[in-house]
C-alpha cells in the first residue's frame, strides 16, 4: 500500500511495507548509511534478530529509498525503532511521515500506545511530534542512556497509564532464549 503524502523537488514521497527481500535490503541500506556511516554504530548493535520478526516501513522519494523505521509488536503496544532518514532528505518531514504510517498500522492492529526509546539529545524532536516522556530509565553499566517515550495511537483517547516496559523489550541479543529478566532490567 503506497500512500503519497507530499513531494520533494517534484518527486512524490510515499511509504510502503517491506514485503520482499529487496524491500528489506533497502531498509537495511538506509539504516546502515545513517547509523553505521554517520554515527559509528557497530554492525552488531544496529542489526539483530529482531529484524526478522519486525515490520519495516520504507519512505521513498520517487523510487529512491529515503528513510525507514522498524516496528515491533507487543501485547498492548507497538514499538517503532531505528528511525533513519538519509541525510540529503532530512528537513522534509520524512521521519514524521514514517511515524504516522506506524501509528496507522498500530491503530489497525488494535494497539492503544506507541512506545520508543530515544537518545536524550533526540527527545526534542519526538516531543514536537506529540510524544511524552516516561520517567528516565537507567541503562545497565556501560550501556547508552535512553529516554522512554509514549504516544497514544488514537489522539482522541487518553494515553493509558504506562511504565517503561523495559523488561519486555530490552533483552540483549544472543540471550532471547534465556530465562528471567534481561541484564539491562532495572530490577536485575
Amino acid at each position: 500500500m503506497n500512500i503519497p503524502s507530499q513531494s520533494i523537488g517534484g518527486e512524490a514521497v510515499s511509504t510502503k511495507l517491506a514485503m520482499r527481500m529487496e524491500d528489506t535490503m533497502q531498509a537495511f541500506a538506509v539504516r546502515a548509511a545513517c547509523f553505521m556511516g554517520e554515527r559509528d554504530v557497530p554492525f552488531s548493535e544496529e542489526f539483530d534478530g529482531h529484524d526478522f520478526g519486525a515490520t519495516h516501513v520504507i519512505a521513498y522519494v520517487g523510487e529512491e529509498p529515503a528513510g525507514t523505521v522498524r516496528m515491533r509488536w507487543f501485547h498492548s503496544f507497538a514499538m517503532p525503532e531505528r528511525l533513519a532518514v538519509i541525510q540529503r532528505f532530512r528537513g522534509h518531514d520524512i521521519g514524521q511521515v514514517l511515524l504516522e504510517r506506524c501509528r496507522k498500522l498500530a491503530e489497525a492492529r488494535g494497539c492503544a500506545m506507541l512506545y520508543v526509546h530515544v537518545l536524550p539529545a533526540d527527545t526534542g524532536y519526538w516531543e514536537k511530534l506529540g510524544w511524552r516522556r516516561l520517567e528516565s530509565e537507567e541503562s545497565g553499566s556501560g550501556a547508552k542512556q535512553v529516554v522512554a517515550m509514549v504516544k497514544a495511537v488514537d489522539p482522541s483517547k487518553p494515553l493509558p497509564e504506562a511504565e517503561a516496559p523495559e523488561a519486555v523489550v530490552l533483552r540483549p541479543e544472543l540471550s532471547h532464549d534465556s530465562a528471567g529478566r534481561p541484564r539491562s532490567s532495572a530490577s536485575a
